[in-house]
């Protein structure tokens, strides 16, 4: 009986070796922090656009002043696309993993401004 393995992020302390957590769940990587209002976005995102397969958020900076709440595709990557989510004072990249990166901008740029 063979028992199948979840992969572990594993982080190295001066005491020795620990697990964290599992690497993945569900569709949208939710080990990292994401800004307020983000998670309905990117829920919408991965039901309604085409051919989007996982989203990963990237780092937030923040930001002085006001920022208009906006959802903005940068660039396209080996995998997909680099977006950038704008919230009140913060701002957070999100990686969207998709195999129709030309059709996921047109839709994000679509729906989302």
């Amino acid at each position: 009986m063979s028992r199948k393995s979840t992969p572990f992020v594993v982080r190295l302390t001066r005491t020795g070796v620990y697990r964290i957590g599992a690497m993945k769940f569900g569709k949208i990587k939710r080990m990292h922090s994401r800004v307020g209002g983000l998670d309905a976005l990117l829920e919408r995102i991965l039901a309604e656009c085409p051919g989007v397969t996982r989203i990963v958020p990237g780092r937030i900076k923040v930001r002085r002043g006001k920022n208009s709440i906006d959802f903005k595709v940068q660039y396209p990557t080996p995998t997909g696309l680099k977006c950038q989510f704008n919230g009140t004072g913060t701002v957070q990249e999100v990686f969207i993993v998709t195999n129709q990166p030309e059709q996921a901008a047109l839709w994000i740029e679509k729906e989302l401004r």
